[in-house]
């Protein structure tokens, strides 16, 4: 494995958004201290707990020591699902940057990923409900867990290796207008 390009989510953002579901836990468990009626308090302190826990899983997640993903000669090897998938360059048709609501995402799309029929059902399963029947393979790349120029450098490091691996690979890169 000659080229190994390893991402991992920022630690900054990961520190940031840990703080922010902190907080937000302490606030909303704040309620406990007023006075409103008690199923407020118990709903309150239920909610706060999902903050507490969405902290917890937020800085597990960005401490791992697996990178999320790695782009070599192999492929793209996509670590945020159970099993590992390994996405071959040939088997790649498009990779692209898109604005989503609040931050940039690279989408990749890409078919034939799967060997196995066990993995095959439960893949396709799910391909099958979230792409309109269409039997593909996508990773989305969320630009919320990367600062910005590591996320232009996730995108170029995939635009590099997937034209070298596959010239007939579709690379698209829509940004954003300023206003």
């Amino acid at each position: 494995m000659k080229e190994a390009y390893e991402v991992y989510p920022s630690r900054l953002r990961v520190y940031m958004t840990t703080i922010v579901f902190i907080l937000f836990g302490l606030a909303i468990c704040g309620v406990v201290f007023t006075s409103t009626w008690l199923i407020m308090k118990i709903l309150a302190v239920a909610f706060g707990l999902l903050f507490f826990y969405a902290a917890f899983e937020t800085a597990v997640k960005g401490h791992a020591k697996r990178p999320d993903y790695i782009f070599d000669d192999q492929g793209i090897t996509d670590n945020t699902q159970e099993p590992a998938v390994v996405v071959p360059w040939a088997d790649i048709l498009k990779i692209e940057m898109t604005p989503n609501n609040a931050v940039m995402q690279i989408g990749i799309l890409a078919r034939k990923t799967v060997i196995s029929q066990d993995e095959k059902n439960v893949v396709l399963t799910r391909n099958l409900v979230s792409n309109g029947n269409m039997a593909f393979y996508s990773i989305m790349i969320d630009g919320f867990k990367f600062r910005q120029k590591q996320f232009l450098n996730i995108f170029e490091e995939l635009q590099r290796q997937g034209v070298k691996h596959n010239p007939s690979i579709l690379v698209n890169k829509v940004l954003e207008k300023k206003r």
